[in-house]
């Protein structure tokens, strides 16, 4: 066994499971949530979300794991809900629609700074001063910057794809034109066509099982 797993992780590997992650919509802040802890009224799915298995029985809870969650006014560490389907052997984390998996940082602060840099042109030095005044726990420098556009604008075209999925007969800047006018484009649409970015970021993931900053493969 790999020695660099985690107790859990050794356990999970012994079982031979396969591991899932949902987003789940939730209007409550991360402060909120963070404070709930167990107390939060998770989800509780009535059949099994994998795709591949999809049998209508109710995954059995399966405890909680910890992970980062820097947002507006919160910084700090919150706790996952996790199920596990017995029938297929997958585990099934629920993240807060205030996350993207894999990422620390809240969706809010990404797409604020997307944003700035895409939608209004700031310089990546007036957008830092941007974000560093709206969110305390923010320390970022010009690489965090330039790593969250390239991944955008990496990511556009399957955004676009999906935003056709979810808005049908919507207006989307054509492939291969200049990629930062179509970013704007974008972005502005998602602005105007959602209530706000937790709900484009929740049924974005729903759609295609992919969060919208996830690498393309």
């Amino acid at each position: 066994m790999a020695p660099f797993l985690s107790a859990v992780e050794q356990v999970e590997y012994l079982l031979e499971v396969t591991t899932m992650q949902q987003i789940f919509y939730t209007s409550v802040s991360p402060e909120e949530y963070a404070r709930l802890g167990k107390d939060f009224p998770f989800p509780q799915p009535i059949s099994c979300p994998n795709p591949g298995c999809l049998v209508k029985v109710p995954p059995q809870k399966y405890g909680f794991y910890q992970r980062n969650a820097i947002g507006a006014n919160f910084c700090g560490r919150i706790l996952i809900r996790r199920y596990y389907c017995k029938y297929c052997r997958t585990i099934i984390s629920y993240l807060p629609s205030f996350c993207l998996p894999y990422f620390q940082y809240s969706v809010e602060i990404i797409f604020i700074a997307l944003w700035y840099t895409l939608a209004l042109h700031h310089s990546f030095p007036e957008c830092l001063k941007l974000l560093k005044e709206s969110f305390e726990h923010l320390h970022w420098g010009a690489s965090h910057l330039q790593f969250y556009i390239r991944r955008f604008l990496a990511n556009l075209n399957r955004i676009k794809m999906v935003l056709r999925q979810l808005i049908p007969r919507i207006n989307l800047p054509e492939d291969g034109s200049d990629n930062r006018k179509g970013a704007q484009k974008v972005l502005h649409i998602v602005a105007s066509g959602f209530a706000q970015i937790q709900t484009f970021s929740t049924r974005y993931f729903a759609q295609c099982r992919y969060s919208f900053m996830a690498p393309c493969t």
